[in-house]
């Protein structure tokens, strides 16, 4: 990343890009300026359909919900943005940056030790497999412990396959 002379780290620089690009299927269409919030429309390219979007830039947020989820500006922030020629980058987080980044790795790891060193602990782990069934080689299915809830459906269901077999004869 630093050989590339990015600002930011891979998911930021991708995601930002790739927003980048959506962004020019958009168009802003009222902007407020006290409010600092605009109406942007997306033009639907495989047939979804378009959809507007409230950006208010202020509170970084728009309600597509990309923005406040992954702090990075949402391709209707970046057309906004766009609009009125700022560049939408440098509202990208700092934590995103390879300097933070680097901050991240810079310490010592320390490695785990032995679970002859742990703590003692006031509680048995038990691995139940009845738990958790499988069925298949990739399938995975849950099972449920029934409770009273389920009895009158499992006793009705009953019922009814017994009166279909009673009137088959």
């Amino acid at each position: 990343m630093m050989n590339n002379n990015q600002q930011w780290a891979d998911y930021a620089f991708k995601s930002f890009e790739s927003r980048q690009g959506e962004a020019v299927h958009h168009i802003v269409q009222k902007f407020d300026y006290n409010q600092q919030s605009a109406s942007v429309l997306t033009i639907g390219l495989t047939g979804q359909g378009s959809r507007t979007y409230v950006v208010k830039l202020k509170h970084y947020q728009c309600s597509c919900g990309k923005w406040e989820n992954h702090g990075i500006p949402c391709s209707h922030a970046i057309q906004t943005y766009r609009h009125f020629g700022v560049n939408a980058s440098n509202f990208i987080p700092p934590y995103y940056s390879i300097q933070a980044y680097k901050k991240t790795y810079e310490v010592r790891f320390e490695p785990v030790r032995g679970e002859e060193c742990w703590d003692p602990v006031n509680f048995e782990l038990v691995h139940n497999p009845t738990l958790r069934a499988r069925r298949g080689p990739e399938r995975h299915v849950l099972t449920r412990r029934h409770n009273e809830m389920d009895r009158p459906q499992i006793r009705a269901r009953q019922q009814y396959q017994a009166r279909q077999a009673s009137c088959r004869q």
